[in-house]
């Protein structure tokens, strides 16, 4: 009865960040759309080198406490007290790191603004700073109730997000307001949410304690690194992009790349979920059910790719030939080869932060480094070479590692053997079957 009801509610709340993870790849893809018909592909360019800049600069600001918020609020999850203690002093730790971390970014910024590849993205980029300490805290609350399983808050909030930026974005481009403006619109975004949050959790807050607020700064020293490495990873492509061959090539690039990464929308929703339960199982020594959820979820995952796949190409086919001008068609063959590696993400992903969840911080930033230079080096030498389509090969090389170094690092670590579990297993419930 207890594993019908923990399975019932598991797919609820998959439901719920599935949907939240699409709400906000539409609009995503909205956003995009409107700034590269508005304002071409060089705005574009501008605008998501600049998003991926304060992407990175969030993690600073974060400084890994948002992920001892989701760890410690599943570890503690029946304890009240403990549950209080982990909020108050999560939110106040990460208000003081933003608010010092982004006047040093936006210093620094100010003294050496060709650091950046164009003065169009310094401009959008400084101004974009100023949301870096609410979103930084609304991210610490977010993945503190994501660790307490509330998972239609979560989403609720991610939906709220994208809904005002997405709006304001249109209305925006309507009025023929600059770029820059769109800037404006995050901070005035982050702050309502902020709001919202603050009311929503009045009954987490407590007295801070110091001890508390040492343990998230213990565990986000530990983890930050590899957090920051792991998100420069992702976004390096569309910054390596950009300052070799400009705006434009930028732009192009992460319209393409934005489909690519559609297709982990689910394996990103799962893991949502699923670290909760990974956390609550790891600490009450049921590696058995670890096991179960494993193979459960790798299987939804495999059934559903091909499907997933050829739905999302036709898509972007259909879409781009609409909507978008004829050169954004000719990125198909680039979006094929991106959706061949992003593959073993979709089937992997939702697994890929166990080391974090368990404690494993040391280990877990020596993993993602290893990919991150890989990334880094490939990039550099393929787009040099054969310009942005050269980042595609690059990825996928990356992701591959990625897949090879979780199985190493959690049999060495865990005690999992990640392809024993799942590939594996299938391959012998498939033989079983046909035999």
């Amino acid at each position: 009865m207890v594993k019908k009801i923990t399975q019932r509610k598991f797919v609820k709340d998959s439901f719920w960040t599935v949907c939240s993870h699409v709400f906000v790849s539409v609009s995503g893809l909205v956003i995009n759309s409107i700034i590269g018909l508005k304002y071409q592909a060089d705005g574009l360019g501008i605008f998501v080198q600049s998003l991926s800049f304060y992407l990175l600069f969030t993690l600073l600001a974060n400084f890994g406490v948002q992920t001892s918020a989701q760890k410690h609020a599943s570890q503690y999850s029946t304890e009240n007290r403990k549950l209080r203690l982990i909020f108050t002093n999560s939110v106040v730790l990460t208000a003081l790191i933003s608010i010092t971390s982004t006047s040093v970014i936006v210093l620094i910024l100010n003294v050496f603004p060709h650091f950046l590849s164009s003065m169009e993205v310094f401009y959008f980029l400084t101004n974009l700073c100023f949301a870096v300490p609410f979103f930084s805290i609304n991210k610490t609350i977010n993945n503190y109730l994501v660790g307490l399983r509330l998972l239609k808050d979560y989403s609720a909030v991610r939906i709220l997000r994208w809904s005002l930026i997405l709006l304001g974005i249109i209305f925006i481009s309507s009025i023929n307001e600059s770029l820059n403006t769109i800037a404006y619109l995050f901070i005035f975004t982050e702050i309502v949410l902020f709001i919202m949050l603050i009311i929503r959790c009045k009954y987490y807050w407590t007295k801070p304690d110091l001890e508390w607020i040492g343990i998230h700064l213990k565990f986000g020293f530990k983890n930050i690194m590899a957090e920051f490495v792991s998100t420069f990873n992702t976004h390096s492509p569309i910054l390596i992009i950009g300052y070799i061959s400009g705006n434009s090539a930028a732009g192009y690039f992460a319209y393409i790349l934005f489909f690519a990464r559609t297709i982990l929308l689910i394996p990103g929703a799962l893991q949502k979920n699923f670290n909760p339960l990974f956390t609550k199982y790891w600490y009450s020594n049921q590696i058995g059910l670890i096991k179960d959820k494993l193979y459960e979820v790798f299987k939804g995952c495999l059934f559903s790719m091909i499907p997933v796949f050829v739905t999302l190409y036709s898509f972007f086919l259909i879409y781009t030939k609409l909507f978008m001008p004829p050169d954004y068609l000719e990125l198909s063959f680039i979006l094929f080869i991106l959706l061949l590696g992003m593959s073993t993400t979709y089937l992997f992903g939702p697994f890929s932060t166990l080391l974090i969840m368990s404690g494993n911080l040391y280990s877990n930033f020596f993993r993602v480094t290893l990919i991150a230079i890989t990334n880094f080096v490939f990039t550099i030498l393929f787009v040099s070479k054969f310009g942005y389509s050269g980042a595609a090969y690059a990825i996928i090389i990356s992701l591959v590692l990625e897949i090879l170094l979780l199985d190493i690092f959690y049999k060495r670590k865990l005690g999992i053997k990640l392809f024993k579990i799942t590939i594996f297993q299938i391959m012998g419930t498939i033989y079983k079957n046909n035999n």
